[in-house]
């Protein structure tokens, strides 16, 4: 479909293509139809058929990392774009991180703070573990023969 003139597509559209007979999948404001590459994608069909149901699929696509031939593929699905189209992470700064979810460890990999101090906890818990393991040991090995 890489000869077809490029359109405007609204995203409740796009929504509608979301099968495996007809798989459409909006990345970055853009509109892909990547029926023709459910087989071959190396994730497998159902993370396209996935992303497509999901409706804007820019944020998985880029927390998977593709490489830039992928990217440099991606040309030859593009049927068009998103009317109005803004990026998500843009458009809702609603909690405290800007996110709408809290930050899990997938969002917060680039995070280059200081890491958490230990708490007095992570140090007294395995010192009472090893106490109770040799406490045991010396009533298994000592005291439990005697009697």
């Amino acid at each position: 479909m890489a000869g077809v003139a490029k359109q405007l597509f609204a995203a409740s559209e796009v929504a509608l293509h979301s099968s495996r007979k007809d798989c459409w999948v909006a990345i970055g404001g853009k509109v892909y139809d990547v029926t023709k590459f459910l087989e071959d994608h190396p994730g497998g069909e159902d993370v396209l058929l996935h992303a497509s149901a999901s409706g804007d699929a820019t944020e998985a696509f880029e927390e998977v990392g593709h490489s830039t031939s992928a990217i440099s593929m991606m040309d030859s699905f593009l049927i068009g774009s998103i009317k109005g189209y803004v990026r998500p992470s843009a458009s809702k700064a609603t909690g405290a991180w800007g996110l709408d979810a809290p930050p899990n460890s997938r969002s917060m990999q680039g995070n280059k703070g200081p890491p958490n101090p230990n708490t007095f906890l992570d140090f007294l818990l395995p010192l009472f573990v090893l106490g109770l393991a040799s406490a045991a040991w010396y009533y298994l090995t000592f005291i439990s023969k005697n009697h």
